[in-house]
């Protein structure tokens, strides 16, 4: 029998090089925010260059229970809502929600 083990927003985007420092100093000091928030587990940011010079990321929040990941973006301030804000703009983003099962 399968139990479920967390709930994640990931977030996958691609950001110009010339963002990438701001980007990633604003999702650091988020993480440092949603830390204490009742039911997170992790935030975890996996960054690579392409070819033409972009950064893509992958930044994945997981929480223990769905109502508490549902109070946190409900909230607004999410990857999602950090990378909007990036000058220059970000490329392209793809933002979607999990439920891990084990």
């Amino acid at each position: 029998m399968s139990g479920t083990i967390a709930y994640a927003q990931v977030v996958e985007a691609v950001i110009p090089r010339d963002a990438w420092d701001e980007t990633y100093f604003s999702l650091i000091s988020l993480k440092s925010h949603i830390q204490s928030l009742p039911g997170w587990q992790r935030f975890d940011l996996w960054a690579r260059n392409l070819e033409d010079g972009d950064v893509k990321l992958v930044v994945v929040t997981n929480w223990d229970h769905a109502h508490q990941l549902e109070q946190w973006l409900k909230k607004g301030i999410t990857p999602e809502a950090v990378l909007r804000t990036m000058k220059p703009e970000l490329r392209s983003i793809n933002v979607d929600v999990y439920e891990e099962i084990a």
